[in-house]
């Protein structure tokens, strides 16, 4: 209930508080009126403090309820640096530094940052930030965290971007320094990404620990509260957050992986907001009456990848069953002729419901962006000459990996890119679409061929995505962090070596769009589209829709 329903003529600017209620009876002596007049301005005074005092106590604080698509794979900030898992990391843990819903990097936990010298960064803490258990935020949980981060047990999408050739060190309590063993101009776009945790808490924490509440200790504008696997996870405010008392009292998230519920669940009022809202619903929801659509185009870009790794995958086969040796994905050739089978407008148009066809990773506009790179077209009669030159003139058979649950239509797009290969010749055994966690964690193990994914850099440039999506993997230097295909192209690798280490602006996105044209040419990935992202909230409710698709709870407001 807002406060203009309880208390319509209560509290007006200049202390007038319920006056229009305070009025006298002509049968009462000047003095009775005086005195009841007295005491109802006393009565109405206290009514006023007591709104206010219940205010910043939340007795008036709304709940929020969330229908989302996919659940998260774990509490640990640190287990999976997944889009799955960013909304509910934003509820309890922060960084040093964020993307706003514009994509532009702003301070979170980091008051300040300098670069003193090419290899030096000096990064300055906000004063008296109180994790959830009352402990004071040093630099020594952030050196802690950044070094957790890339060692949890069984990972299934680590944080890379914290290298070994750097170190971190506490120099007293709100100073942190990195030093890196060559120069890094994105560190702190990197690194500071990284969530922090309470040391004293975490040390000896397992993963286990933060899914059960033990260790999910942050300094965010909730605190966790309980994850019921499958069903929903609950927070509640936390009253001494640094950046304001947050909005909502009590925040749950409930897992609806089925569009229709999700959206039946919005319209019957039983959540407030959802997110992966389908094409199909929009019209629907606008038309209710109770809820709005809030979309965007975004800069998540929907690609293919192929699995490099070996002589032999495990779902290329001959069109007799038997795998083929060597792997036709590994050929330049055979990944073209894939790319030239798409009808990328056709999928924007008829499958996905909305975005942009994507011939490289970035849109225009963004730093890495190459003009020169041509607009991807479907040319089957190109694609057959291509598959003939590699030996494969009557094509093979191979099986489609994606998720299902990812994000709108993941599954009906990798659905109609295998009818489009069909119709070159390509033999489709299946189109295998699966939870996102566990699509996820086989397709890192290299257990897949052809796999659908969908990836949003966390900086505003072509950097992230040619350093995670085609970057040769390695792991010490947070190079292919989502390489699971491991493309590697020497060529490739210096050109985006060359980029990483400018810190003239001009410069170094002229040398990202040199990686970038050398990247699509030997078709390390196949950008397919970018995404638009739709979110729905009830009438009641307002939201920030973000270009970077990640939403959080700071972009939904009552």
């Amino acid at each position: 209930m807002q406060e203009a329903e309880l208390f319509p003529d209560k509290c007006a600017t200049g202390g007038r508080c319920g006056l229009r209620d305070i009025g006298h009876s002509t049968r009462r002596t000047p003095k009775r009126r005086r005195r009841d007049m007295k005491t109802k301005l006393i009565l109405a005074t206290a009514t006023c403090a007591a709104f206010f005092a219940s205010t910043a106590t939340g007795l008036w604080a709304q709940d929020l309820t969330i229908g989302r698509l996919t659940e998260q794979s774990s509490i640990d900030p640190h287990f999976n640096n997944a889009g799955n898992d960013q909304p509910t990391k934003h509820m309890t843990f922060e960084s040093l530094v964020t993307p706003n819903s514009k994509f532009e990097i702003v301070p979170e936990l980091a008051e300040s940052w300098e670069n003193v010298d090419p290899n030096t960064w000096i990064v300055h803490l906000r004063k008296d930030v109180k994790f959830h258990n009352g402990d004071t935020l040093t630099a020594t949980d952030v050196v802690f965290s950044l070094d957790r981060s890339v060692n949890v047990p069984n990972s299934p999408s680590s944080y890379f971007r914290l290298r070994g050739d750097i170190t971190v060190e506490a120099v007293d309590d709100l100073t942190v320094k990195i030093v890196t063993k060559e120069p890094w101009p994105a560190a702190i776009e990197s690194v500071g990404r990284i969530p922090i945790v309470n040391k004293a808490v975490a040390e000896s924490a397992t993963t286990e620990d933060f899914n059960a509440g033990k260790a999910a200790i942050g300094t965010g504008p909730y605190k966790f509260v309980s994850w019921a696997r499958g069903d929903n996870a609950k927070f509640e405010r936390f009253d001494d957050y640094w950046g304001g008392m947050p909005e909502w009292e009590h925040v749950t998230m409930r897992f609806i992986p089925n569009e229709a519920s999700r959206v039946a669940a919005l319209l019957s009022g039983d959540v407030d907001f959802i997110d992966g809202v389908s094409p199909n619903d929009i019209d629907r929801i606008n038309g209710s009456g109770s809820a709005k659509v809030w979309s965007v185009p975004t800069v998540r870009i929907v690609y293919l990848q192929f699995d490099q790794r070996d002589r032999e995958s495990p779902f290329v086969k001959d069109k007799t069953g038997k795998l083929l040796n060597p792997n036709p994905l590994m050929d330049s050739r055979v990944r073209l002729a894939l790319s030239k089978l798409v009808d990328r407008q056709l999928l924007v148009d008829r499958v996905a419901g909305g975005g942009e066809p994507a011939s490289q990773l970035v849109q225009e506009g963004i730093c890495g962006y190459n003009p020169d790179i041509p607009k991807a077209e479907r040319d089957v009669e190109g694609a057959k000459a291509l598959l003939t030159e590699a030996g494969f003139p009557d094509g093979f058979a191979i099986t489609i990996h994606s998720s299902n649950d990812r994000f709108a239509k993941d599954a009906d797009v990798a659905l109609a890119v295998a009818q489009m290969w069909a119709q070159g010749g390509i033999q489709i055994d299946d189109v295998n679409a699966l939870a996102f966690a566990n699509f996820t964690a086989n397709a890192t193990k290299g257990e897949y061929s052809v796999m659908e994914y969908s990836y949003a850099g966390t900086f505003p440039s072509a950097e992230d995505y040619l350093k995670s999506m085609l970057g040769t993997y390695d792991a010490d230097r947070g190079i292919g962090g989502v390489n699971r295909g491991r493309y590697s192209s020497a060529k490739f690798d210096e050109a985006l070596g060359k980029s990483l280490l400018a810190f003239d602006r001009d410069e170094k996105c002229a040398l990202m769009a040199e990686a970038m044209k050398i990247g699509i040419e030997e078709t390390g990935v196949v950008p397919l589209y970018f995404l638009q992202s739709n979110w729905a909230t009830a009438g009641n409710v307002s939201f920030e829709p973000a270009i970077n698709d990640d939403w959080d709870i700071r972009y939904i407001h009552p």
